[in-house]
């Protein structure tokens, strides 16, 4: 009762938050890091585009002392990755601009420390932005922190989680790429996220973030537990008829409290429209990312999906705090209420 209580409460805090604050588009796409001092401070832009042939992720993650820079591509069986994970402000390899109201790549160097290659792509986007804070359902960060105890240290460690934007677009990525003297045109579907504000890696006791794009359909389920939050589920999923958003999972939280990469998972999700789609997921290959001297390990896959039995491909991303005592809080899994 009292769970149900804390989470009505909580439903319509949001509910007014959000009225009162509604998504800035524009200020969003305009963020920068000029005039801040903090290194905890990010701003992250991150593209991931597939299809059945090839697969993408590119991440510049900008600090005003790195800049965090993911860069991978998997064709032909092959992955050719990156492997300097960060570098000076100012020095990374990736270069991401926005010119004309469209995100353009660039990148030019060594993969795998011997694979020359080429990049250079645009983003174009086909579906509206889907912010993290305002377009999920209320009913989803309430029941994350109903779960908790409450009491006044509880929200003021609230304010950790809550002051980072992000959001996700959908559209097309378009270019040509140059991989040791091949060269060729690609055409894939993409999600592209943008994220600002603090980001202190060493505070994510661990997560999971899933996603699948095709032509025809976009799925998303991320989950994420800190330690004033032990689960937090959010997700949505565009098809034929349209976007919406989840309600609920029955991943088992179990699969992924292990350290190590789940190499297949299967699970369903309720959307808000009443509607329960099946979700698997099967990696393909991936690669490690490190932050923050381990204190946080991040794993970057390419997965094979079946979305409700379409075939799709997309990313299995997975991470771990350092200290292992940290994953779900210790909390019992099956006792959190989700």
């Amino acid at each position: 009762m009292f769970y149900g209580f804390k989470k009505r409460i909580i439903c319509k805090s949001l509910d007014k938050k959000i009225k009162q604050n509604p998504f800035d588009y524009q200020y969003a796409e305009r963020f920068s890091l000029e005039g801040e001092n903090d290194p905890l401070i990010n701003n992250s832009y991150y593209f991931s585009a597939h299809d059945e042939k090839m697969s993408f992720f590119a991440r510049l993650g900008k600090r005003i002392n790195a800049e965090e820079t993911w860069f991978a591509i998997y064709l032909e069986n092959k992955i050719y990755s990156l492997k300097q994970e960060s570098f000076p402000t100012g020095s990374s390899p990736l270069l991401i601009v926005k010119t004309d109201g469209n995100w353009v790549l660039s990148y030019q160097g060594k993969l795998n420390e011997k694979d020359e290659i080429v990049l250079h792509a645009t983003f174009v986007a086909n579906q509206k932005p889907i912010d993290f804070t305002s377009n999920m359902p209320a009913e989803r960060m309430a029941i994350g922190i109903a779960n908790e105890k409450w009491n006044k240290a509880f929200f003021e460690q609230l304010q950790n989680v809550s002051g980072q934007c992000h959001y996700e677009q959908e559209g097309v990525l378009e270019g040509q790429l140059t991989l040791n003297g091949r060269t060729m045109d690609f055409h894939l579907p993409c999600v592209r996220d943008h994220s600002f504000g603090k980001r202190d890696w060493n505070y994510m006791n661990n997560h999971l973030w899933l996603m699948a794009v095709s032509p025809s359909r976009q799925f998303n389920y991320s989950l994420v537990s800190y330690p004033v939050m032990s689960v937090l589920e959010v997700g949505n999923y565009r098809d034929e008829a349209g976007l919406h958003y989840l309600l609920q999972a029955d991943l088992d939280l179990h699969q992924i409290n292990q350290g190590t990469v789940p190499q297949e998972l299967s699970f369903h999700v309720k959307l808000d429209n009443g509607q329960k789609i099946s979700v698997k997921a099967k990696v393909l290959a991936g690669v490690t990312y490190h932050f923050q001297n381990g204190q946080y390990v991040l794993h970057e896959n390419i997965a094979e999906f079946s979305i409700d039995g379409r075939v799709c491909r997309g990313i299995f991303e997975i991470g771990f705090n350092g200290d292992k005592n940290r994953w779900f809080n210790q909390r019992k899994l099956e006792n959190i209420k989700r």
